[in-house]
Order: structure tokens, then sequence, then C-alpha cells
């Protein structure tokens, strides 16, 4: 993904790179001045989930880690899969002979998916989908734009949502939400004329926020402190833009009351039960300031952990191609360098990441290394929206001493074990194997069409062009996932899998 020469529509979303002047190259990453937050985290910070009953005291956290940063369970490193069978990316194990022990690692390219795997349920399902294009809009302070957030909520604006966030982050979550939204339609679940720039069930009234407590980390992040307001959540599904055919199915005894209730939340209340204010972190790219999704949830991240803001950043380091890239990258899981990991992700969609990467560096200590060796990869590439798939052909690999491959021949998957015994596994198997079970029929029918798509398509992971290097995007990677599954279905298949679910 590479983007216009600074002065166009957008700029990348680097907050560490100073805005460019016509004729300079693009460096890294600067040593950030500002040094670390003044306040205290041991503090604690605000829970962010909604009482069901606004009466209550205690307010469920969402998305954010109580324990201390090191110890933080996190997902399995995507990949490719461990069995053919498998429908999904579970690392780049071979199926077919005995895997390495488990250590560590694999909370490492975890850790990378974390930060958008806490906001990907809410945008890409409930927010519904902005399908314009138009040019992420700043503000000229930090304060105004952590109040563009709220006003643009307030009014229900998805399409202003997107635009006020960081231009990399509008983008991956625009690009994911449009196609999202595209396929939704096609099959059924959400209405052909849904208004997809809206938002319902959501008002926000008398927000302010208190800038004697704002916290400045450094020359391009803020955190910005919320600490009065109302918050009014109405959760009726039926004023989402879902199909009623599709609520029908999947609510076949009719919604529970406390869906269609409105939900009031007293900001300032919330402020005094945690003795925190809501953080809202903004970041400046180029001249204009914006609030950011990745930034807010890497502060309570680091918050939770007990940990400052760094006062450098781990600099950006991509590769010359998308293959290379993903090489680079698989060589740096297997061998447990995260710091290299870190390198290798967007410096303008992963930004939080880069700048918060030494505390988690240093809460994370160092590593063993697996013991596996990619001895070759190859791999084809496919263009996608905003960016590059890098999808797997064949890799060999030895573990403790034994080599092994697989490789993808047309739609099956062919392995070599290290004894030279070739099986193959295909869509068609797959399927046999699910029309095997217990499952309604349509319910089979609609996994058979999902396996028969991957096998098909293929699995892989997203790279993007930031500045003439190519880093692996662990966002659209993972976004990615969930696009190829729906891809797979075909209408009615929703409708059967629900009814495989009953």
């Amino acid at each position: 993904m590479t983007y216009p020469p600074s002065g166009g529509q957008w700029q990348p979303n680097d907050p560490n790179q100073p805005p460019q002047q016509p004729g300079q190259p693009s460096g890294g990453f600067p040593a950030q001045p500002g040094g670390y937050p003044q306040q205290d985290p041991a503090q604690g910070y605000p829970q962010q989930g909604y009482p069901q009953d606004p009466g209550q005291q205690a307010y469920q956290q969402q998305g954010y880690p109580q324990q201390d940063l090191g110890q933080q369970g996190h997902p399995q490193q995507p990949g490719y899969p461990q069995d053919p069978g498998q429908a999904y990316p579970q690392g780049y194990g071979q199926p077919g002979y005995p895997q390495p022990p488990k250590k560590k690692t694999g909370l490492i390219v975890g850790v990378l998916v974390a930060v958008v795997a806490l906001v990907a349920g809410g945008l890409v399902y409930f927010l519904a989908i902005r399908q314009s294009d138009s040019v992420a809009q700043g503000a000229p302070t930090p304060t105004a734009a952590a109040q563009n957030l709220v006003d643009k909520i307030n009014a229900g604006d998805v399409a202003g949502l997107f635009t006020v966030l960081p231009p990399a982050e509008s983008a991956l979550l625009r690009d994911t939400n449009t196609q999202m939204t595209n396929e939704l339609k096609r099959l059924g679940v959400y209405k052909p004329d849904a208004d997809p720039n809206k938002i319902s069930g959501l008002k926000a009234t008398g927000l302010k926020f208190d800038e004697t407590k704002k916290q400045v980390v450094n020359d391009h992040l803020e955190i910005n402190m919320l600490t009065e307001g109302q918050v009014e959540i109405n959760s009726d599904m039926r004023d989402l833009p879902f199909n009623e055919k599709f609520l029908d199915e999947a609510f076949p005894n009719g919604m529970d009351a406390p869906a269609g209730q409105t939900q009031k939340i007293d900001i300032a209340k919330v402020v005094k039960q945690t003795k925190q204010p809501i953080r809202i972190a903004t970041v400046k790219v180029g001249d204009q300031w914006h609030p950011s999704l990745f930034y807010t949830i890497a502060d309570y991240a680091l918050l939770a952990g007990k940990q400052k803001w760094p006062s450098s950043p781990v600099a950006a380091n991509g590769a010359g191609s998308p293959d290379e890239a993903v090489k680079q990258f698989v060589d740096a899981a297997l061998d447990a360098k995260v710091e290299r990991l870190i390198e290798l992700v967007p410096p303008d969609e992963m930004g939080a990441l880069h700048d918060a990467g030494p505390a988690l560096l240093s809460a994370i200590g160092d590593l063993e290394p697996t013991g596996a060796k990619v001895d070759k990869l190859e791999t084809e590439t496919k263009e996608t929206t905003g960016g590059t798939k890098v999808i797997l052909k064949s890799v060999t690999l030895t573990v403790d001493g034994e080599q092994g491959t697989i490789s993808r021949q047309g739609d099956c998957y062919e392995v070599k074990d290290p004894q030279g015994e070739v099986n193959k596994f295909c869509a068609a198997d797959a399927a046999e194997g699910i029309g095997g079970s217990k499952m309604p029929k349509a319910a089979v029918t609609a996994i058979t069409h999902i396996t028969e798509s991957v096998f098909k398509e293929g699995v892989g992971v997203v790279t993007t062009k930031v500045d003439g290097k190519w880093y692996v995007s662990p966002g659209r990677s993972f976004f990615e996932v969930f696009l190829q599954i729906m891809r797979g279905l075909q209408p009615g298949d929703i409708e059967g899998l629900l009814k495989g679910m009953k």
C-alpha cells in the first residue's frame, strides 16, 4: 500500500515521522521527546465496559488486561495451517508429523494482532460500514481531535467517525468494513437498502475534557481526559441494519427484553468510582491531530501492566518486497526475535505498537527460539484492497533435525513427512468428512462452501507498502481471515449455520 506524497489528500499515519518537505526522503523513527507520563499508572484506569444495570458499582472491563503486561495471554500466532484440513491459519507448523514443543513464542505474533482484535467485533459488525472515500480529517489541537470523535459518534455519523481517525486506521477500518458490508448484504444478513453510514442506538451529551489533566507523552502523542457527560446506549438489534429474516433465524424465540432497553452511563460517576478519567489518546500526523483507537488501547494496556510510554520507539525496518517481508517475519517468529517482528509491522497502521515496543520487549524478556528453521518458502502474491496478499505455495521446514514439506497443489495440500511419505488432502476430503457428521445438511453445505473457498484461494497474510518498504499488516491479515470465510459462503448458508447451532 503506497501513499501519495505529503501535501496530497492523505499522509501515511506514521506519527513518529515529521511532515515531509518536498524533496526530502522519509526517515525512520527519531527519538521521541517528552519522556514518560507524570501520572502514576499504578493508580489504575477506567474500566470501559458498560453495566447492564446503570446502578451497578463495578463496571466490567472491556478488552483491557488486569494482569502485568508480561504475564498476559495472547492469541496464538497466525500463519498457515497445522493441518491442511484446517480451514483457518494456526501457524507455519507442518501437518503430518510432530510439532516442536510449545514455548512462549506463541504469544509473539499474538501481541501484534491483539490491538486490532480488541476493536474488531464492535466496529465491523455493529458500527455498520463506511462506503465513501472521504479524506481523513484532523484537528488543530489534541482536545479538538478528541471532541471530533465524540461529536461524530453523537451524530451517528459513521462516515465522519472514520474520517477523524488517523489516516491508516481510517483506511484499515474503511476498507474492511466496506468489503464486509457488501458480503453481509449479499448473504442476506443486512437489508439491501441499509444505510451503512449511520449508527443507531448511541447518544452522548455534555461530554467534557479536563485540560488540566491532559498528559503530554511526546511531540506526537497526548492523552486527553474525559471527565463529564452522559452516554445512552440502546442495544436493540432491530435498530441496526439487520434483515428481519436473519434476526428471526438468529433469535427464534425472540430477543430478550434487556436487548431493547436503554442504558445510561454517567461519566462523572464512572470517573468517581474508578478514580480515573476516561482516557482518549490523540496522535499527531503531519500538522493535524487525530483521536486514535489503537493508541488508546495501547495506552490502557500499558497502564494495566504498570508500564510507562517509552521515550523512544522500536524503529520501523521493512523489507524490499511482499514475499521478503513475510519470509523475514516467519524467520523472526521462529527465532523468537520480538523486536524484529515489531520492526516488520507497518509504522502507519501500527504506530502504537512501535511506540510501545520497548515496554513490550522489557515485559516479555528473552524468549527461547523454537528450533525450527524454514529451509525454503515459496509464495505467490495477489493484489487485495489496501495491500498485497502473500499466499503459501510451499514451505519446507526442519524441526529437531527432521525435514518436511507442505505444498499447495491446486485445491489440495500435499504433505511430505520426514520419512518421505506423501499425503494429499483436498477440499473434497474435508467436505466428505463433514458430510458424515450429524449436522443438518444445510449446515454441512455451508461449511463445505467455506472449506472449498479457503482451499481454492489459499491462506496467507496481507502486506502493505509504506515509504518504499514492505511490512506485514496484522490488522489487514486478521480481517482477511473473516473476509475469506464470508467470500466462501453462499446465500442461504447463514441460515443453514444457524440451524446447525440449534
